[in-house]
This record gives structure tokens, C-alpha cells and sequence, in this order.
């Protein structure tokens, strides 16, 4: 999370959000407190006064680019997308990493990261929701500009767009991978970011989601 001076940005996965540390950072000397996927549940008690804002998305569309990025960056060539869903959402165990041409660190970490509902980041300990307001990634150049009027600098991340793959130009090809079980299998686990992103209009802010510690290292 990054603390701002009356506001507060949590990173959920596959939001922009490495791109959006790296120009605090870099532009405004502003660094990420903690971990950086530490949920709302997380924030030190000396700052629950601020708003807490961040962005949610597709979330079919956040977990293709998910599997994209360890696709690549692991250089498995056996994982496709309906596997990776069966692994991380099915009946599949822990082990069947290996299967899918993965080391020991990567089937931790694969195993385990994100697979739990987005809505659980601007949740505290009890489960509610206390987000001021959650941002649609698919809108985030003009959300941005809302952002920077709310914090009262330029929050463009136009040039800190850096990570090592970037899927932007494949983005209208998201739906050649997914098939009717990986779309199932993404639905049954992620009901409520379905529900909530789906909502017209602003994403609602009022609902409960179960946290846990570690949220988005922990299945």
C-alpha cells in the first residue's frame, strides 16, 4: 500500500499498480509501506482517519494477464491457461506444478498467489468493506486524472509502464484463451469480483469479503 497524506492506494494484482509505485516513487519521493499487496485489513491503526482508494478489474481479464506474465517469465511451455486455472482453482494439488514444467519457488508462489477475490484487498479484519471509493482498471487513464485532482499531483504513469512483459497490445485477444472450464473454474472462485465489476455504473463499495493474514500470498 502507499500512504498518502489523507488518502490511502491499495495494489491489487494486474491493476497497474507496480506502474503507479514507480511513479510515486520515482516523481513524488513517495514509497509503498509494508508489502505491497497489504490489504485494507493491514493499514496501521494511525492512519484508519484516511479515504482508501484503488482499482479492481475483469476479473477473467486480471487472470489471464496473471497466467501470461508467469507464462513467460518462467518459461514454461506446457502451462496453458485451462491448466493454470485447474492448478490454482480446481481439484488439482499443490504438486501438479511440477507437472506443468515449474521449480520448487514457482509452484509456492504460483500455488498461492492471488487466487483469492479482489474485493478482499479494501476489507479489514471483520470482512467489510471500507474503501471510499474502487476505480475500474479498464478506465484508468481518466481515473488517473480523477486521482490527481484528489491527490493534488500528477498521477499519470505514462513512461513507468516498465515491468518486463507487458500484455497491453494482446489485450482485445484476452477471450482466444479462455475456454468453458477455466472460465467456470475463475467464476466459482471469484464470484464476488464478478459480481461487484459487472455492477453498472460505480463499483459498489458496500458488501464483506473474508480476509485472512497474508491475503494475497495465502489460498
Amino acid at each position: 500500500m502507499i500512504i498518502f497524506r489523507n488518502h490511502i492506494y491499495i495494489h491489487v494484482p494486474k491493476t497497474g499498480g507496480s506502474s503507479f509505485e514507480a511513479m510515486c516513487d520515482t516523481r513524488h519521493r513517495i514509497s509503498v509501506l509494508g508489502d505491497q499487496h497489504d490489504i485494507a485489513a493491514d493499514i496501521p491503526t494511525k492512519h484508519l482517519d484516511k479515504e482508501l482508494f484503488g482499482f479492481m478489474r475483469n476479473p477473467m481479464h486480471a487472470e489471464i494477464s496473471n497466467w501470461r506474465y508467469h507464462f513467460f517469465a518462467w518459461g514454461s511451455e506446457k502451462m496453458t491457461f485451462e491448466q493454470w486455472c485447474e492448478w490454482r482453482y480446481g481439484d488439482k494439488p499443490q504438486e501438479y506444478g511440477y507437472e506443468l514444467g515449474l521449480n520448487d519457488d514457482q509452484v509456492k508462489y504460483g500455488y498461492s498467489f492471488n487466487v483469492r477475490p479482489s474485493a478482499g484487498y479494501f476489507c479489514d479484519s471483520s470482512g467489510a468493506c471500507v474503501a471510499d471509493q474502487i476505480f475500474r482498471y479498464e478506465g484508468i487513464v481518466e481515473n488517473l486524472k480523477t486521482i490527481s485532482k484528489m491527490l493534488g499531483f500528477d498521477c499519470s504513469i505514462d513512461g513507468f509502464q516498465n515491468m518486463e512483459y507487458n500484455w497491453s497490445r494482446g489485450r482485445e485477444q484476452y477471450s482466444k484463451y479462455v475456454t468453458p472450464r477455466s472460465e467456470e473454474l475463475v467464476r466459482q472462485a471469484k464470484e464476488i469480483d464478478f459480481r461487484l465489476t459487472e455492477t453498472e455504473g460505480d463499483i459498489p463499495i458496500e458488501y464483506s469479503c473474508p480476509v485472512v493474514q497474508r491475503y494475497a500470498y495465502t489460498r
